[in-house]
């Protein structure tokens, strides 16, 4: 692992910690669970394992960023089901996911919205329209606009995570006018509904 990924892990788990005591003192609403010690896997890059050893999950109003089901154990995932060959995409991880569009009561019985992936070959962190999607596996050959985030997990997490680019990812996912939305009144009257978005603001990591 190179001295700037070594750099980027240790800010993420300094920023976790961070943002794990302000939730506990302020209550925004966010839900932050540290990680597990995962064994190394073959299959999936030392990044991955690594990130997912720090955070098992973080859950706000808006996304849910969370360890696949499948690098649990080495086990676990050989059992996972076979990729589909025929993923104009390629085998992938599934990272996080949108909740803005599930009502919060349905929220622990959907896996969430539209989905961020890892790509396990090259480990880009990407994000494509689920209708580009759809078009793309019927039309291989065809372009459409597939959005990578990072080059690596460590850096996903790092700046689009737990950093300054988070309002990027919400743009890019849900829209402008989303990040926008402010608390129309209550103890966080006049601040970000998003409540990932407002503890990252609290922490001084995000604007």
């Amino acid at each position: 692992m190179t001295d700037d990924a070594s750099d980027r892990l240790a800010r993420i788990r300094t920023r976790f910690e961070l943002l794990k005591g302000l939730e506990a003192e302020h209550g925004h609403g966010v839900t932050l669970i540290d990680g597990a010690p995962l064994e190394p896997i073959p299959e999936v890059p030392e990044a991955v394992i690594e990130v997912f050893r720090i955070i098992r999950r973080i859950e706000g109003s808006h996304f849910r960023f969370a360890q696949p089901p499948e690098i649990a154990t080495p086990a676990a995932f050989l059992a996972r089901p076979e990729d589909n060959p025929n993923d104009p995409l390629g085998p992938a991880l599934a990272i996080g996911c949108e909740l803005h569009s599930i009502p919060p009561g349905l929220r622990d019985d959907i896996d969430g919205g539209e989905i961020i992936r890892l790509d396990l070959e090259d480990g880009d962190v990407y994000y494509i329209d689920p209708d580009d999607y759809v078009f793309l596996y019927e039309h291989p050959d065809e372009d459409v606009d597939i959005h990578v985030f990072a080059p690596d997990v460590i850096t996903f997490f790092d700046e689009f995570v737990l950093g300054p680019r988070y309002p990027e990812l919400v743009d890019t996912i849900l829209g402008p006018g989303v990040r926008a939305q402010r608390v129309r009144k209550g103890r966080f009257q006049g601040q970000y509904e998003d409540t990932w978005l407002r503890l990252l603001v609290a922490a001084g990591l995000a604007s």
